[in-house]
């Protein structure tokens, strides 16, 4: 009654409404684009679903937490009681590490901060860190991805939480098992991946392949932290867990991850078979984990090599198998909808895929991939597949921006991915502009890319250096160079 009195009473329906709009307004702004191009339909269709997608993206997660005589408090689900700090729910990990956080790092770090302390008091409240809060543990989706969130947050330096606190939430999911049966919290199927390298798929763990890429990428995140916090032991095991387990999967006969019993003989069974050892999708979907690129390269024979299986997975028909699932599914329509091969952006395993060309030394198909994805899969009205937690909006305003971040908490670098949406768009937290003159041009490949006035080299550009404010200028044409940019506090 106290916090319903201090944020309404007196006020009208009307007043409520209108404090709403200017807070989401001041929230959207963050993301100013200072400069959306010529008033075309096309223009105006973009900066519509933009600012929606932006929209949707800031939805979750939610806070628990109220403004008290006795500071910021929280009910927490985890133990029914209140306490003091920031409280935070709704989040489905397996999604949103992807996307969600990555863009609140750009345009919202101080509000990132307050969450990350948020997930840090649901690890002391209820003893770990929730895999999908709704509002309190959840049965669902697989791997510890809240690791690779919080891994990420430390790499980058974002304030306002505990080192300490969560390099204890990362040790204890990396190394101790959860209650029997219980897939709410933990690695469910810790002792068969620490003592094979993977998990079975005859073990009677679901989703095992899945299950064991997963907990891959959260040990290469938490190994980081764990070199960063002079843990030396705890990073190298787990970094060698994490390589053993993609050498592990790879099945040289296909060039995909595969299914593997306890015997090690693999499993035969058609590359577009949904579901049994893979999560909402097929082995296509799941076989290019972008956390250890080295590795995964050197599995497929080379670069080259590599590079000629992601081509394969875009040119494949579209066609599945409903495997395990009986029937099909709307992910599996949807992906043949879509009509890019295998690629199913309708759902987020996949989400990273077309920017793994230009860490592979293709940014041209990276760039009309990600135009040609950002033109079909979304509109102001819907997008193509499940927006789970605001991570379908933010691929959108990510890949508008031209940056996209492949392997949070592995790497604090963002590819620079196409050309931008929009000429000229300023993330005010930051102090970050990114112009883009020729963004109105059919063509979204770029032929440099300046940083504070300097050309920069190189597919990809470090958060450490994006959190110093400047100018990030994509550059299509030699007139580019010399078009005229207004003056900025930012410029470097």
């Amino acid at each position: 009654a106290r916090a319903l009195d201090e944020e309404v009473r007196g006020l009208s329906l009307e007043d409520v409404a209108a404090a709403a709009r200017a807070k989401w307004n001041e929230e959207l702004s963050k993301i100013e684009v200072q400069d959306a191009g010529p008033p075309t339909p096309s223009v105006f269709r973009a900066l519509e679903t933009f600012y929606t997608s932006l929209y949707r993206a800031l939805l979750f997660p939610r806070r628990l937490d109220e403004n008290t005589p006795e500071g910021v408090r929280h009910w927490s689900p985890y133990d029914g009681k209140v306490h003091a700090g920031p409280g935070v729910t709704d989040n489905g990990f397996w999604d949103t590490f992807r996307t969600v956080y990555p863009m609140l790092s750009l345009a919202y770090p101080s509000r990132l901060g307050e969450i990350i302390e948020g997930w840090l008091n649901a690890f002391r409240e209820g003893g770990w860190l929730p895999k999908w809060a709704s509002p309190g543990y959840r049965d669902s989706m697989v791997g510890t991805f809240g690791d690779v969130v919080i891994a990420d947050a430390v790499m980058k330096n974002i304030s306002g939480f505990s080192h300490e606190a969560a390099w204890e939430a990362l040790r204890k999911d990396s190394y101790e098992s959860s209650a029997p049966k219980d897939t709410s919290r933990g690695k469910f199927g810790l002792s068969h991946y620490r003592d094979r390298g993977y998990i079975p798929i005859d073990v009677k763990i679901g989703e095992a392949c899945s299950r064991t890429l997963d907990f891959a990428f959260a040990d290469a995140a938490v190994a980081n932290v764990a070199r960063r916090l002079g843990k030396q032991d705890d990073a190298v095991e787990l970094l060698a867990r994490s390589q053993k387990a993609l050498s592990s999967l790879y099945d040289s006969r296909t060039g995909l991850m595969g299914r593997k019993r306890a015997s090690g003989w693999f499993k035969d069974e058609a590359a577009e078979t949904w579901g049994d050892c893979f999560t909402e999708g097929a082995a296509w979907h799941h076989s290019f984990p972008p956390f250890d690129l080295p590795t995964l390269a050197k599995l497929h024979g080379g670069e080259a090599k590599l590079l000629a299986k992601l081509r394969e997975l875009f040119t494949s028909p579209s066609t599945y198998k409903v495997g395990t699932y009986k029937v099909e599914i709307h992910e599996m329509r949807e992906m043949r909808m879509l009509g890019l091969g295998q690629y199913a952006h309708n759902n987020q395993p996949v989400h990273h895929l077309p920017f793994l060309f230009a860490l592979l030394g293709d940014p041209n198909t990276t760039a009309h991939l990600v135009r040609r994805i950002l033109t079909m899969a979304y509109s102001s009205h819907g997008f193509a597949g499940d927006e789970d937690n605001g991570e379908m909006g933010s691929w959108y305003v990510l890949s508008s921006l031209g940056l996209y971040a492949t392997a949070p908490g592995v790497s604090e670098d963002y590819v620079l991915a196409s050309m931008p949406q929009f000429p000229r768009v300023h993330l005010k937290e930051l102090d970050l502009v990114i112009e883009a003159p020729s963004a109105d041009e059919a063509s979204p490949v770029f032929a440099q890319v300046l940083w504070r006035s300097r050309p920069w080299v190189g597919a990809t550009i470090p958060y450490s250096a994006l959190t110093r404010g400047g100018a990030l200028r994509f550059l299509s044409t030699p007139a580019d160079l010399a078009a005229d940019s207004p003056p900025a506090s930012l410029r470097g």
